[in-house]
């Protein structure tokens, strides 16, 4: 199969995924705010938040796994693409008893710390104590999906998680009836976790992916010293995304209350459900692309990280506009007027979203290459100066001090770092690497004000409406200059080329592309 095929699957059926994650995200809150109370809901949100710094025990050896398992699959005779997965399952292991250790002495210790009411104390430790041993059980068995994404079959791990969510959301609900309260989340998260562990397994077993007799190797520190090589540079980035990405829940818990956490998980769950639907390209071709790193591809390198930048700057533009006007309304239609936070907001969201996105491309190409340098330090420095900066101003502390903290931080030190490292890798200077933008401002000049004067019109319409109208129109317009303005010309060519001869020429009228078959 080739990799094109192997992407477009794996990007398909991320979607689908997406669109299971969509509804059962946009299910789960108003289901868990039927049953609980606002101090409950930011109660579980701060768990999350927790579990996931507990995650950082992975010292990012998971995608490091993943990563060195494409160098060697092509030549399993050696035995290193066996003694790679023993020593990655055993890693896991002990990694796994750690995350259950770590989460109990954190549950005794941080609700005191970071003012959780006494009253849920109770709650919150054997919260973070199920939480941990969920996760305890996926590092150990992770060892599948790894072998998964080292060999692009990431649409049965999509797939597979999508059926999944929605048994996530049942077992959830039956939890909630059956008076459970805040503990339902956990059964749910039970049945995802071990539903996809299984399914993996036996997808890997079935499609041949584990070596054959003879094959194995044994599990060594040559191999364990290649994987934590790797995995170092991964960890230290991991903690700085993670304090800019993550922190601002606890932040807020620890600065204005559990109430504050609570506005924050609801008001950006969009925003979140955005990333995902747009960085999913990036993150599909990081198998595809690590392979043509690894066969020393460079030219078909440099032309698909272009492809990929571009359309992922222009989709960042489009999917921040739709974000930033149709945010308001929706939360207050989906929440029925409960929460609310200023527009302001969503628009901080909305640019920062689009830097984020370019930064997340050059950034993780230098992870793709495994040249990490200075980059393993770039991202804790913002991290640790987005904490700085809140906690330095906290008597004036906001949700939307904290936007503009974000976007300061990341256009200081990740965005200027990751594109410096694109143009060092391939040779290119400022002017070629700024070219590469060109279609994506091409269409925003255009999106802008349209986009403007939709908001305007509809901004005395009742919330339902408002929203309606607001992504109807402002979809339309941004579907039309993306296909006419927002692609490269090369990206248009190729659409059209692998497109079946009866779409060929509806794709010309739509891209207003000349376009010669016979070439």
């Amino acid at each position: 199969m080739s990799r094109l095929k192997k992407f477009t699957r794996s990007l398909f059926s991320g979607y689908f995924m997406l669109g299971a994650n969509f509804f059962y995200t946009f299910g789960s809150v108003p289901l868990a705010m039927h049953y609980l109370g606002t101090k409950e809901f930011g109660l579980w949100a701060f768990v999350s938040s927790i579990s996931g710094y507990i995650n950082l025990i992975d010292l990012s050896m998971s995608a490091s796994v993943g990563r060195i398992l494409i160098d060697h699959k092509d030549d399993r005779q050696t035995g290193v693409y066996g003694s790679v997965i023993k020593t990655g399952a055993l890693v896991g292991l002990v990694q796994g008893v750690l995350v259950v250790l770590v989460g109990t002495v954190i549950s005794m210790l941080v609700g005191s710390l970071l003012r959780v009411p006494v009253e849920l104390r109770g709650e919150f430790v054997w919260l973070l104590i199920g939480q941990t041993a969920l996760l305890s059980i996926t590092f150990v068995m992770r060892i599948f999906n790894q072998l998964l994404f080292a060999h692009q079959r990431l649409d049965i791990t999509n797939y597979s998680s999508s059926a999944f969510f929605f048994l996530n959301l049942g077992a959830m609900w039956a939890g909630f009836a059956g008076g459970l309260g805040i503990y339902s989340f956990l059964i749910g998260q039970a049945v995802m976790n071990l539903g996809n562990i299984v399914v993996n397994a036996v997808c890997c077993m079935r499609l041949g992916l584990l070596p054959r007799a003879g094959e194995w190797g044994v599990a060594s520190w040559t191999s364990f010293r290649e994987l934590f090589a790797f995995g170092q540079g991964l960890f230290l980035v991991s903690v700085g995304t993670q304090l800019i990405s993550t922190s601002q829940t606890i932040l807020l818990t620890g600065l204005l209350g559990l109430e504050a956490a609570a506005v924050w998980n609801v008001c950006t769950r969009a925003y979140v459900m955005l990333t995902m639907l747009v960085w999913r390209v990036l993150d599909y071709s990081a198998p595809a692309l690590s392979e043509m790193v690894v066969r020393g591809e460079r030219e078909k390198l440099l032309g698909r990280l272009r492809d990929i930048t571009v359309l992922m700057a222009s989709l960042s533009v489009v999917g921040g506009a739709l974000f930033a006007m149709g945010n308001a309304p929706f939360v207050q239609v989906w929440m029925r007027g409960k929460i609310y936070w200023p527009q302001v907001n969503n628009v901080l969201l909305a640019l920062w979203f689009f830097f984020s996105t370019i930064m997340r491309i050059h950034t993780g190409f230098v992870g793709i290459t495994k040249r990490f340098g200075f980059l393993r330090f770039i991202f804790l420095i913002e991290g640790f100066a987005f904490v700085s900066l809140n906690l330095l101003f906290r008597d004036a502390s906001s949700m939307t001090l904290m936007l503009v903290f974000s976007f300061i931080c990341t256009l200081a030190c990740s965005l200027p770092y990751g594109l410096w490292r694109t143009r060092q890798y391939f040779g290119i200077n400022w002017s070629e690497l700024a070219g590469w933008f060109r279609p994506t401002w091409q269409m925003t000049w255009r999106l802008v004000p349209l986009v403007a004067m939709v908001w305007w019109l509809t901004h005395g319409l009742t919330s339902k409406w408002q929203f309606a109208s607001n992504i109807a129109l402002s979809g339309l317009c941004g579907l039309v200059l993306l296909l006419r303005y927002g692609l490269d010309e090369t990206l248009k060519n190729e659409f059209i080329q692998r497109a079946p001869a009866w779409m060929q020429k509806f794709l010309v009228t739509v891209f207003c592309q000349r376009y010669n078959p016979a070439k």
